[in-house]
């Protein structure tokens, strides 16, 4: 950086020596010039002989220049009292204008010390008066002082009427508030009694009830159907929802909501945990089979699909072939019946399978008819 700014300068100054090598000849010229002129001047010029003229002229004058120093002074000197001498000359001017105003003020000096006078005469007659006058000092401050009692007695009734009046002010807020209140507790209770009726009527005892009564015999036939296909009409199911209270006499007369399923067999009723697992999942079967039927036709729409998982482990020899029986029953009401099983024997059961055959590499499925 230091270099390229040397160098710049360096430009600049060839720049400035290449402009005066050009102008050295023109300046030569001119200083030859003014050479020549000079010498014509101090030969015998018209400029010479007027100079020469002048100093002879100076030396007739017979200049004295500390005289010439002393008059200068003076006239410095004399400058002051010139100022002094315009200043009296205005002075003279404004000398009317000014005494009219002095006498204008004097005259109104004199009216001001009559007024004086007069002023001070009255306060004598005054001072004179106040002197005989009766002295009520005593009785003033008294005043005084039952006055500013009865004012702080005034700014306590006004406080006491402030409150009381921003206690009516409120007391008219609580009034509108409370017909507002009012208005919106009608239309609760309104609306309380009809959701009470509503939570009666979807209660338990209401629509839900009236609604399992009159659905049970249906689901009752439905799953009775079934069943009998699945054990040669040996058993039977039904739906009870009302059974006798426990404990006093009171008690067992009255009536209590339940939901129970009495399951019957040759031998008679007997609690559902006392069947078998093949028993019991027959009797599931027909229960879930039958309100999916149900629920199939509330909605308006067909049951296209059913899915048994492993039903046939829980099952004896006769069971097996009841079930399959059943499945092979009502497999025209159903597009689609897919059973799982891990038991070889029922592979020739059905006529369509689909087998799933652990390879080396990995699982595999194959679709057999």
């Amino acid at each position: 950086r230091w270099a390229e700014i040397q160098e710049s300068e360096l430009k600049q100054a060839n720049r400035r020596l290449a402009n005066i090598k050009a102008e050295k000849p023109n300046l030569i010229n001119q200083l030859a010039r003014l050479e020549q002129e000079k010498q014509e001047l101090g030969q015998n010029s018209p400029l010479k002989q007027e100079v020469e003229r002048l100093e002879k002229f100076i030396q007739n004058l017979n200049y004295d220049r500390s005289e010439h120093q002393n008059i200068q002074n003076l006239i410095r000197q004399l400058q002051g009292v010139r100022l002094q001498y315009q200043d009296w000359q205005q002075a003279e001017k404004n000398y009317p204008e000014i005494a009219a105003k002095i006498a204008e003020i004097e005259q109104r000096l004199q009216l001001r010390n009559q007024d004086r006078q007069k002023l001070n005469q009255e306060l004598a007659n005054i001072s004179q008066k106040i002197g005989t006058l009766t002295d009520y000092r005593q009785e003033i401050a008294a005043l005084s002082t039952n006055i500013q009692q009865r004012r702080q007695i005034i700014d306590g009734l006004l406080s006491q009427k402030g409150r009381v009046e921003e206690k009516l002010h409120q007391l008219e807020t609580l009034g509108k508030q409370l017909a507002e209140k009012e208005g919106d507790l009608a239309k609760v209770k309104k609306q309380y009694t009809v959701y009470k009726e509503l939570a009666i009527a979807f209660g338990k005892n209401g629509l839900q009830t009236l609604m399992i009564e009159n659905i049970l015999p249906e689901l009752e036939a439905q799953t009775n159907h079934i069943l009998a296909r699945l054990t040669g009409n040996q058993f039977h199911v039904q739906f009870l929802t009302q059974k006798s209270g426990k404990g006093t006499k009171k008690q067992r007369q009255k009536l209590i909501d339940t939901l129970d399923i009495i399951i019957g067999d040759t031998r008679g009723s007997r609690p559902y945990e006392t069947y078998s697992g093949g028993e019991a999942f027959r009797i599931n079967f027909s229960i879930r089979l039958a309100l999916a039927r149900l629920l199939a036709q509330r909605a308006g729409t067909a049951l296209q699909m059913l899915i048994v998982d492993e039903g046939f482990g829980t099952q004896d020899a006769e069971g097996c072939d009841r079930l399959i029986a059943a499945i092979n029953a009502i497999s025209a009401d159903f597009a689609c019946i897919l059973t799982v099983t891990h038991m070889p024997q029922f592979k020739e059961a059905f006529q369509h399978r689909i087998e799933v055959r652990k390879t080396e590499q990995g699982s595999q499925l194959m679709l057999l008819s």
